[in-house]
């Protein structure tokens, strides 16, 4: 790689799943053997991911019990938080703040594995 080249890593809501392969294990790729010294983690407003998952939180649903229903709970701790803080709040405001918490969630995933 060259300085300026970007290694990007994406997935449906920003998860970073358990502790071993798939996201995390290219991004030791690309800390190991490409030398990357910057790690970016970001989120974006209208996520379906997480609507979703605020959504299930608000009306207490469970999960689809498939490959998205295993995205969306990694995304549930964050919704939980972002209902029970803004419980009164309009969906919108609920929504922002779970993007957030979950961006700072998948930071910590990183960081302890």
């Amino acid at each position: 790689m060259q300085p300026g080249d970007l290694f990007v890593l994406r997935t449906a809501g920003n998860t970073i799943e358990g502790g071993f392969g798939g996201l995390l294990g290219s991004a030791e790729y690309a800390i190991a053997v490409l030398k990357t010294k910057l790690i970016v983690v970001t989120g974006h407003t209208l996520c379906g991911a997480v609507t979703a998952t605020v959504k299930a939180v608000k009306a207490n649903e469970g999960m689809p019990p498939d490959n998205m229903g295993v995205v969306l709970d990694n995304i549930r701790a964050a919704a939980e938080m972002s209902v029970k803080t803004l419980s009164g709040a309009p969906l919108e405001k609920q929504l922002k703040l779970a993007t957030k918490l979950n961006i700072f969630e998948a930071m910590q995933k990183m960081m302890r594995h």
